[in-house]
């Protein structure tokens, strides 16, 4: 299966935006905007079936390969942005998608783990699934507030 097959998107397509050159540094764009009672948002966009509502980047029947690689990803993002705006606060937190408890639970406190550091412990919501929402992912989301 093709990464993008059935894949619908209600926002212009990344190419419709114009090439940022020179790239200006996240500490250059933030350095004017008050940073302290953000909102932190983490997208996972994977998901068990595709709602026919939805029009955000999601992908169904994501393994574990292609989970373990965006995960990877996020990691070295956070890493980045904590870098370059690490005067930030958060006032509130969200994880999205897709649905985020498609994860499994030690893959869920892997993303935890890399996104608190970023905002502490502020209040957090989750989106879940009912077919998702397993006594062990709910059990790691309750533990972490």
């Amino acid at each position: 299966m093709r990464p993008y097959e059935s894949y619908v998107y209600a926002y212009p397509h990344k190419t419709a935006y114009r090439p940022l050159n020179p790239r200006p540094l996240l500490t250059d764009v933030w350095a004017d905007e008050p940073k302290d009672a953000l909102f932190h948002y983490v997208h996972i966009p994977f998901c068990e079936v595709r709602c026919g509502f939805c029009n955000l980047f999601t992908r169904t029947g994501a393994g574990p390969d292609l989970v373990t690689s965006y995960l990877d990803t996020l990691e070295r993002q956070a890493t980045q942005v904590r870098e370059q705006v690490g005067d930030a606060k958060f006032a509130q937190s969200a994880i999205g998608g897709g649905t985020p408890t498609y994860l499994a639970a030690h893959e869920l406190e892997r993303l935890l783990n890399l996104t608190r550091p970023t905002t502490g412990e502020i209040p957090l919501s989750v989106e879940t699934s009912p077919d998702t929402a397993t006594p062990d992912r709910l059990a790691l989301l309750a533990e972490r507030g």
